[in-house]
């Protein structure tokens, strides 16, 4: 197929006058070769007087249409520059239509303002830049410094100022508030405004993805180690994803800071990068299971019930002083129970396994017995967890102790059961430590008070026996009666010797001088003689020493004192 193409130099790319002007001149041209034919024929005649008259004739007519062609043609040019209008000419297009003709139109001079916005309307579209944003305000280290430590103090502060995101302040937030945090002088009360404070404006959450989208493991690490000095519950699932990282470094502050937490919730995951990832050292493991087993303790605010002790005071509660507790029916006359007992001889763990979980569902003494032997001398981990997890089921004070044992297993496995089962208890445990002083052997007491000691319980609840909640206070003076009567008497001392509240230290006196034998008084003579021991502690401990020793005096009596006494012995 040939392709037409356009010619470039035709007369509809010439401008108006430049076709008025050709025009002229083809009329120009076509009168004066008339003019030449019309003297070609006239020159055959012989007259010449015909010959010059043609000639003047044809010579006029030239000169006329020359000269109306040029006054037209001046006429178009300047109707053009005085900003007239013309006509726009029209062509065919392949359709037949007529069309405005491609040919360039002559617009009229526009003023000098508008004519530089159309010159700027027809420029290439330029990218919107956005506009620079203000830098929010700095208000320097010093200044947030002083309004972190008013919100550690629960007074008034500059919300403006914690609330500022000028990068420099944000970080100055941050890291006043992780001090205030772990500040020895902070109170409870002003940890718990800070760590709202950490969590309200955003540092749980950024820490929290940096930790999970972090471009290294160093940043990664960071972040988890930053997590585990705020301690924040809302921080527990991110870590917990924290343990699958590429990175070991990364898992192994993840668990760190897991067991800073203390959340019993994460013991699952923690057994489960366990065999996932056999190079985590062990003793960091172990470490973070039992705090997050024990140390943290979600059992001890748990609701319980309030003794009615406290109704006309707060006297401290005597051991004489306890209620009586239901105990379980003995269980001797079920003979299924007894088949399943006989079972327990069997050499095979897995018999021994399910019997144990069978024994769940018998709340009887016999049980009890049972599954306390298995919980705390089986020589099978799956045995003993098994038997840990089933008195749980039978829920009653009487598992209260082999419970509180099993907490100090060697194995993890056991020690997380028994976090579990613990939380899960329903019964009121002051109550509990009171039948475990009135009912358990020497033996057995020992054994629960070590563990008490172990698992972190005892350091947990000092700071219990002056609570404002009396159900919690009771159940501190419970248990350091349980030591006093166990003779585990160091924890007790230590609080005495070193807390920071004097409080505390006058309650743990008296203790002492509840259930305290005589075989504490040498050590609380050396508390007395103790530089920096407040003056009123030591007017306490003094009490308690004279108590001791007229105690003493009363019970060490020999038979002859008993003889019959008068005003005079010659009588």
């Amino acid at each position: 197929m040939v392709k037409v193409m356009p010619i470039q130099n035709s007369a509809f790319a010439l401008g108006p006058a430049q076709r008025a002007l050709s025009t002229g001149l083809a009329v120009a041209f076509t009168i004066l070769g008339t003019a030449m034919t019309a003297y070609s024929a006239a020159a055959d005649e012989p007259s010449d007087t015909g010959l010059s008259s043609v000639l003047s004739t044809y010579s006029i007519t030239i000169l006329l249409a020359v000269g109306l062609v040029a006054l037209l043609i001046f006429r178009k040019v300047r109707s053009k520059k005085g900003g007239g209008k013309s006509t726009t000419p029209h062509r065919r297009n392949s359709r037949g239509e007529y069309t405005p003709s491609a040919l360039p139109v002559t617009t009229p001079r526009v003023p000098a303002v508008v004519e530089d916005r159309r010159i700027q309307g027809l420029q290439p579209a330029q990218q919107w830049e956005k506009p620079g944003e203000v830098e929010p305000e700095v208000f320097g280290a010093y200044r947030i410094d002083q309004e972190v430590t008013k919100l550690a103090m629960c007074k008034p502060h500059r919300m403006d100022v914690m609330a500022s995101r000028a990068t420099e302040d944000r970080r100055a937030i941050e890291g006043s508030l992780v001090k205030a945090l772990e500040a020895s002088d902070t109170s409870d009360e002003g940890r718990r405004r800070v760590r709202q404070a950490l969590e309200e404006y955003g540092f749980v959450a950024r820490q929290s993805a940096t930790m999970l989208m972090g471009r290294d493991a160093w940043e990664r690490s960071s972040a988890a180690r930053t997590l585990g000095q705020i301690g924040s519950e809302n921080s527990l699932t991110f870590l917990i994803e924290a343990l699958h990282d590429a990175d070991p470094v990364v898992r192994n502050q993840a668990i760190t800071s897991l067991g800073a937490l203390k959340m019993p919730a994460a013991i699952g995951a923690l057994l489960d990068i366990a065999r996932r990832h056999p190079d985590i050292p062990a003793s960091l493991l172990s470490e973070t299971l039992s705090s997050c087993s024990v140390e943290s303790l979600g059992f001890l605010d748990a609701p319980t019930g309030e003794p009615d002790l406290f109704a006309e005071g707060p006297e401290e509660p005597s051991a004489e002083s306890f209620v009586n507790f239901q105990d379980l029916p003995e269980g001797t006359d079920n003979e299924t129970l007894k088949e399943l007992l006989g079972q327990l001889e069997s050499e095979d763990e897995n018999v021994r396994t399910s019997v144990a979980q069978q024994l769940g569902s018998y709340p009887v003494q016999c049980s009890v017995a049972a599954l306390s032997s298995l919980a705390l001398k089986d020589e099978d981990v799956g045995v003993r967890a098994a038997a840990v997890a089933s008195l749980g089921l039978i829920d009653h004070e009487s598992v209260f102790a082999p419970v509180l044992i099993a907490l100090s297993d060697e194995t993890r496995e056991v020690r997380a059961t028994a976090a579990r089962t613990l939380t899960g208890l329903h019964f009121d445990r002051a109550e509990a430590y009171v039948r475990v002083m009135e009912k358990a052997d020497p033996e057995t007491l020992r054994d629960v008070a070590g563990a008490c000691i172990k698992i972190g319980i005892v350091s947990q609840t000092a700071d219990r026996l002056i609570s404002e909640d009396r159900r919690q206070a009771y159940e501190a003076f419970s248990l350091f009666s349980l030591l006093a009567k166990a003779n585990e008497f160091d924890p007790i001392l230590e609080t005495i010797r070193s807390h920071k509240d004097t409080e505390v230290r006058l309650c743990a006196v008296r203790v002492l001088s509840v259930a305290a034998a005589s075989d504490v008084a040498p050590k609380l003579r050396e508390l007395v003689s103790f530089k920096g021991m407040p003056e009123s502690v030591r007017t306490a401990i003094l009490e308690v020493l004279y108590k001791l020793d007229q105690k003493h005096t009363l019970f060490d009596v020999t038979p002859s004192d008993n003889d019959a006494v008068t005003l005079h012995n010659s009588l």
